[in-house]
């Protein structure tokens, strides 16, 4: 598995640490199992398939970028404080405690990254007033075709494209927008793709490629834009609500 993923891809990374932190976890469980002298009996077994099963999902919903990843790394980050807190001051083995200190380390750098909207954008699923929606119009020019979608969670040089239309992961894109009356291109790539539900459109993790100044200052452009436009929604909304 560890010889599949390239480290230079940051999903990869993130599948990396996750796998590192299943082994760290591991070896602090057998070794607390050691020191308390209860390997083997029903409860350490029990707990040990439990383990085992529930990092079997918490795998899964990662490369399928399911949003159970988030409760479940949740829970993980919980158990890693108990199971360091309790090797520290109650057992008094540190040495085992450092292993479920750095699995939750490796758990915050892992949801830091994979945090992106790359791979999970961030929606406001109650939402379903499009008036109200932070997202921008735009038109997406892939080999020489033109599709309408729009933009939204634009964060840390990356974005979230909704579309109608099929684009293969890696394929590079134009991206047009026109905003307060002007109309400018930003290039991107397609980085990962979900498809929800039949009938809705389809999610694309797109990362913007800023070859150059002009680049860099149009996508930051875009971002401030949104931000504010995201804000003024808000308030119209609530706005709404109380009339």
């Amino acid at each position: 598995m560890l010889s599949k993923l390239n480290l230079q891809n940051s999903y990869d990374k993130v599948k990396f640490l996750t796998i590192v932190q299943f082994i760290l976890v591991l070896i602090g469980f057998v070794a607390e199992a050691l020191v308390t002298q209860s390997v083997l009996n029903f409860s350490f077994i029990f707990q040990f398939i439990l383990l085992l099963v529930a990092y079997n999902f918490y795998y899964s919903a990662l490369s399928n970028l399911f949003y159970s990843y988030w409760n479940m790394s949740l829970i993980f980050g919980i158990y890693y404080l108990v199971s360091l807190t309790r090797n520290f001051l109650v057992i008094g083995h540190p040495m085992i405690g450092i292993l479920f200190c750095f699995s939750f380390v490796f758990l915050a750098i892992a949801c830091y990254i994979v945090s992106s909207p790359l791979y999970y954008p961030r929606f406001h699923w109650w939402e379903y007033d499009f008036r109200f929606r932070a997202d921008i119009r735009c038109w997406v020019e892939v080999d020489g075709k033109q599709f309408r979608g729009r933009l939204s969670d634009l964060r840390r040089g990356a974005g979230c494209l909704e579309l109608f239309n099929q684009v293969s992961v890696g394929q590079p894109i134009q991206i047009s927008v026109d905003i307060l009356n002007q109309n400018f291109t930003l290039f991107a790539e397609v980085r990962s793709k979900r498809e929800p539900i039949i009938g809705r459109s389809i999610i694309y993790g797109v990362k913007f490629v800023n070859n150059d100044l002009e680049q860099r200052q149009r996508q930051k452009f875009l971002t401030n834009y949104w931000n504010e436009s995201k804000k003024i929604k808000i308030r119209n909304k609530f706005a709404a609500v109380q009339k």
